[in-house]
């Protein structure tokens, strides 16, 4: 059995790599809205006071990794606008230390790490941070380091090594009233050359007496040969050269120029560099630290700004007692009712937000960037909730409620290419939902008109044999849709349920373009024209039915001559090609235009009153598809709109939900287009019987029934009115699968086409002045 290796690493799954991914996508594009929210702000409001309040309202981003906190400085640093007038320097090292208290002659070890270890030439060891605020305007601090030479010896650099020692040589150092000597060693090469001079011991009190321009005296540097060099040597002594250096040391900072924009409670950090080289005498510290390798390279000799003086007044100001006093202002009483009371209430402009690296006061997390916070304004109790609501997704304890999404509104004006797409949307849904359940609505004629003997016979067949009542009743057997489906199947084949989807096809396109794109346009049209923006939940209501009865209206004239050719299609016994079924409703309606008009017409040609009759089923499909489309589209709005608010009420859900938008969206919307294809099935079902009956009756030899004679007929025969219902389990059934499929697919190919509810809703842009300058 193979194992996995101790030493092998296992990686991440895609899944969680891909969902790091994201969380790290999402935290980058809310930090980028963050950052354009504030420049568009900050082009706006320029003043003093303006500026102090957007720093206080980006301070209550609470994310560290979300607020702009480089940003917020600069607004202070503005503000501030403070000049350096004062570094002082600091000693750190341990007073306690014996080896730091000894005199300063014997005290040259850490030289390097207090200020020292420095030659004349370096002069740029200071860098003072730049300020905050960006522009020509604010501009950095020039410091200069005072050097003063601590009287010992840095290094002895070689100049000429010489040639022809066998034996390091001895180094003095020479200069007039030294406290001590320096000892130093030299390093021969092969050659017999000096090739390195060490300095063990730096020695004090070099430098004595002045030479040209205050400089100090150097001393010199004498390489002597030791006494016993070998007689025999051919090699001819060439003594070596080498001078000193002198070691300086940091002992003040001049201020050249003391710059802009910086900080009154954040001075900018000043570093001191270490030596590039530390000294041949340097010796590291014995400490007890975990992190020696670190404290090593610490320098004990720290700067900091103690005074700046106000860019504005002049005013001369102590950096360490402003820091002493931030924390001194607390907001009252009064101010915390007034902001209460008042939802567009500033806070004080003497509110200044703090800086700090720790999460919270009894927080030990360190975060290295750091966060602003309000620290005038009381802590919130840690054991208080915050309560939410369907309209807010927590509760401000001083500012209340934070809402769950943006203002938003629909689009109340569109481009002809957006109703195009709409109504496309409608005709794609219709025509794929229409064609797929096409032997439903089969089903559903057959069993309305009964003429077809052979289909009819057989299935009263089998809805006998499974009739559980008594053998005495004389009840008729109840022919349901399974039964019906199955006769088809077993005498013409499966095919035969697809009869007539060639005329289902074109009269889907139809009704799908009119009923949904014009729904759209008269609704849009209406709302813009009749009301304004804050009309009532009723009134959106009223604009719905009155643009969903236009639009039917619409329609139907459009889709009249298809549907009469489509229920004669379907009454046929065998299945006939749409051209077919035109061809024998034209030559009807010649043969009674020849029976009753004089003279004769032409057998071939086609007059107005031969196609007039295909809009003579106009006032019953109006009477079938008013209410019908209108009971379809109020349903469905009411009921997903009462879902959506009942689930976002309830916040079963972390993101509000959206009717059409996403996967629960969508199955929202095919959940209330079902419903609604169940009302308006059944509003709309007695006329769809007396459309279906008014329609095959024109097939039939001689006269014509009318829809009042059909209802008369109904109403009479046994039953009553219940017979005006007809087929309405199977009915049921279709518009159930068909309005619920129906607006799925609407939604979702809406979405496809860019014009879904996100691409038309529009959300509210209160920095719209902002950015045109208003």
């Amino acid at each position: 059995r193979k194992g996995r290796s101790k030493n092998q690493t296992t990686r991440p799954s895609g899944s969680s790599a891909t969902a790091k991914q994201k969380l790290r996508n999402a935290k980058n594009l809310a930090r980028a809205g963050i950052l354009n929210l504030l420049s568009l702000l900050r082009a706006r409001y320029s003043s003093d006071e303006e500026k102090r309040q957007l720093a206080i309202l980006f301070s209550f981003i609470s994310k560290p990794e979300l607020q702009p906190v480089q940003e917020i400085r600069g607004i202070l640093g503005e503000l501030d606008n403070g000049t350096i007038a004062e570094i002082e320097l600091v000693d750190i090292s341990s007073e306690d230390d014996e080896e730091s208290a000894a005199p300063e002659r014997d005290y040259f070890r850490l030289s390097s790490r207090r200020g020292g270890g420095f030659s004349i030439a370096d002069r740029k060891v200071i860098r003072v941070e730049p300020p905050a605020p960006l522009g020509s305007e604010y501009t950095p601090a020039k410091v200069r380091a005072v050097m003063k030479p601590t009287t010992r010896i840095l290094r002895i650099n070689v100049i000429d090594g010489g040639r022809g020692y066998t034996v390091a040589p001895d180094v003095i150092v020479k200069q007039m009233g030294v406290s001590r000597q320096c000892e130093a060693c030299a390093i021969i090469n092969r050659n017999g050359g000096v090739s390195e001079i060490i300095v063990l011991n730096p020695g004090f009190g070099y430098g004595g007496g002045k030479a040209q321009q205050g400089e100090p005296t150097l001393p010199t540097v004498e390489i002597r040969e030791r006494k016993f060099r070998q007689k025999k040597s051919k090699v001819q002594l060439k003594p070596a050269k080498a001078a000193a250096e002198l070691e300086y040391k940091v002992t003040g900072v001049n201020i050249i120029d003391g710059g802009s924009g910086y900080l009154f409670d954040q001075p900018p950090n000043v570093s001191l560099d270490l030596p590039q080289v530390d000294p041949d005498w340097f010796a590291k510290p014995v400490i007890f630290s975990t992190n020696s390798a670190e404290d090593e390279e610490d320098q004990l000799l720290l700067a900091s700004v103690t005074q700046m003086k106000s860019g504005t007044d002049g005013v001369v100001v102590d950096t360490k007692a402003v820091r002493r006093g931030k924390d001194d202002l607390a907001l009252g009483d009064e101010t915390l009712r007034s902001i209460r009371d008042d939802p567009i209430s500033l806070l004080p402009s003497n509110t200044r937000p703090q800086f700090s690296k720790f999460i919270n006061d009894s927080s030990l997390d360190v975060n290295e960037s750091g966060y602003y916070s309000i620290t005038a304004l009381p802590p919130v109790p840690s054991d208080m909730s915050l309560p939410s609501s369907s309209k807010c997704r927590s509760i401000d304890p001083i500012f209340g409620g934070i809402g769950t999404a943006p203002v938003t509104k629909n689009a109340l004006t569109l481009s002809s290419s957006q109703y195009f797409r709409l109504a496309l949307s409608g005709a794609i849904c219709t025509v794929l939902v229409r064609t797929a359940l096409n032997p439903l609505e089969l089903v559903k004629t057959k069993i309305q008109l009964g003429n077809d003997e052979e289909i009819i016979d057989l299935a009263t067949k089998k809805a006998a044999s499974k009739q559980t009542q008594s053998p005495s009743s004389a009840s008729k057997p109840a022919i349901g849709t399974a039964q019906v489906i199955q006769s088809l199947v077993e005498v013409r084949g499966p095919l035969s349920l697809f009869q007539s989807a060639d005329i289902t096809l074109i009269t889907s396109i139809v009704f799908g373009l009119f009923g949904f794109g014009a729904t759209e346009l008269f609704r849009r049209s209406f709302s813009a024209v009749f009301f304004d923006e804050t009309a009532s939940s009723g009134m959106n209501e009223f604009l719905l039915l009155a643009a969903a009865g236009l639009a039917t209206l619409l329609t139907c004239a459009a889709g009249a001559p298809f549907e009469i050719l489509r229920v004669r299609s379907m009454s046929t016994t065998e299945n006939q090609g749409v051209k077919k079924v035109f061809s024998d409703f034209m030559e009807q309606n010649r043969r009674e235009q020849v029976m009753s008009t004089t003279p004769t017409p032409s057998a071939a040609a086609i007059t107005l009153a031969n196609i007039k009759p295909l809009w003579s089923s106009f006032n019953p499909i109006v009477s079938r598809e008013l209410p019908f489309a209108v009971t379809k589209f109020l349903v469905f709005d009411l009921a997903a709109g009462s879902i959506e608010e009942l689930i976002n009420g309830s916040n079963l859900l972390d993101d509000p939900l959206q009717v059409g938008v996403g996967s629960l969206g969508l199955s929202l919307s095919a959940f209330a287009g079902a419903l609604a294809g169940i009302a308006g099935a059944f509003v709309s079902h007695p006329a769809d019987l007396i459309l279906t009956l008014t329609s095959a009756s024109s097939q039939e030899e001689g006269q014509a029934k009318d829809w009042k004679m059909i209802v008369r007929e109904l109403l009479d025969n046994d039953g009553g009115i219940l017979n005006l219902f007809s087929g309405f389990s199977a009915r049921a059934v279709f518009f159930f699968l068909v309005i619920g499929l129906q607006f799925f697919l609407y939604d979702y190919i809406k979405s496809e086409l860019g014009v879904g509810t996100d691409d038309l809703t529009l959300v509210l842009d209160v920095f719209y002045a902002v950015r045109q300058g208003l």
